[in-house]
């Protein structure tokens, strides 16, 4: 039943600890939400940590050819859409190099008198201050809430943003669902079963051992997102570590990432990366009437659908062959099947009075 893992003593652990010896097993996501978010220890609250000097890197800082290709499908879109002014809204921008490169294409570009109001969500007050140095050239919005968001047309972006939401994971055994909680046992974590579950999974217990794991925040998040744009138009494209129902894995997703490594996710508490892949069915069996989607499909075939190609053989003319070669590689990352290309998928889900959305 237990798994022991050896784990640095630090003030979070220190504090975890104590919480589970006054109240009892701990819900997973209690404990993602305390590793990443604390005020004073958690992992988004002590440096950067997106980049090739971070723990792990995203899209758009392998090249700004990524943020290029998301800004035009979203100019094209408005543009066909009639739209004047709109919202950008990005969810989790990391070091906010995505809404940066999303803004340079725009002031580049001719957008015929439409305006963009980029937003950005974003929970740690560590990346809001490393976001506010490099956006100091764009007049940006910082938003703590989605309720904040003017009542206009609105595109959301959301990289790698739904993975590192809090997840609870519930097991099957003996023929029932068991919540996956954490405990603590000679000064370690370890996993444990809590109580059987009565309610909420519609699922075959068999074989043993099938896990299920569901974000806390995912649909609060989602249902305001909707109402939004049902209310004023607008679209939402995830791109994110994901799988879909039918090729579902009934398996632990949960994962730490330190250094570019990955590492036990009771290890280095503060210190590492939490994050789960993202189950896309959820999305789209929860998508209200007036909502359309498209996808999910991989980020290759996404990129590779809006032009990735041509854009960069368009960078690599009058290159050395050292910049060929860079370029090759930031391309490689993005679309080949062993790097991002594969296992990143994308779903675009729009208001049906919207032009559709290029890229799918």
């Amino acid at each position: 039943m237990y798994k022991y893992i050896n784990i640095q003593n630090n003030p979070l652990k220190k504090k975890i600890i104590r919480l589970i010896e006054t109240n009892g097993s701990m819900h997973l996501s209690e404990f993602m939400e305390i590793c990443l978010y604390n005020y004073d220890y958690g992992y988004y609250s002590n440096s950067s940590v997106v980049g090739r000097k971070g723990d792990f890197i995203t899209s758009p800082e392998i090249s700004q050819v990524f943020g290029e290709l998301i800004s035009l499908n979203f100019y094209n879109n408005a543009l066909l859409s009639n739209l004047k002014e709109v919202n950008l809204v990005e969810l989790g921008p990391g070091n906010g190099t995505l809404m940066l490169d999303m803004l340079k294409t725009f002031s580049k570009i001719k957008t015929n008198h439409i305006q963009f109001n980029p937003f950005l969500y974003e929970k740690s007050d560590q990346l809001k201050k490393i976001q506010r140095k490099n956006l100091i050239k764009f007049k940006c919005n910082w938003i703590n809430s989605l309720s904040d968001i003017p009542n206009k047309p609105t595109y959301f972006i959301a990289n790698e943003f739904f993975d590192s939401l809090p997840i609870n994971q519930f097991i099957s055994n003996d023929g029932s669902w068991h919540e996956r909680k954490i405990e603590v046992k000679n000064n370690d974590f370890c996993f444990v079963l809590g109580g059987k579950i009565l309610d909420k999974i519609d699922d075959n217990p068999y074989p043993n051992g099938k896990i299920i794991e569901q974000s806390v925040n995912t649909q609060s998040i989602l249902s305001k997102i909707f109402h939004l744009i049902l209310e004023n138009k607008g679209a939402l494209i995830v791109i994110d570590y994901g799988q879909i129902y039918e090729n579902l894995n009934y398996k632990n997703t949960l994962q730490g990432v330190k250094n570019h490594q990955a590492t036990d996710v009771f290890q280095n508490i503060g210190h590492t990366d939490l994050s789960s892949w993202v189950n896309f069915s959820d999305f789209i069996k929860n998508i209200p009437k007036g909502i359309i989607y498209r996808g999910p499909i991989t980020q290759k075939e996404f990129l590779i659908n809006l032009g990735i190609k041509n854009r960069f053989e368009d960078l690599g003319l009058n290159k050395s062959a050292l910049e060929r070669r860079n370029l090759f590689n930031e391309f490689d990352r993005l679309v080949s099947d062993s790097h991002m290309g594969q296992a990143f998928k994308v779903l675009g889900m729009q208001s049906e009075n919207l032009n559709i959305l290029e890229g799918f």
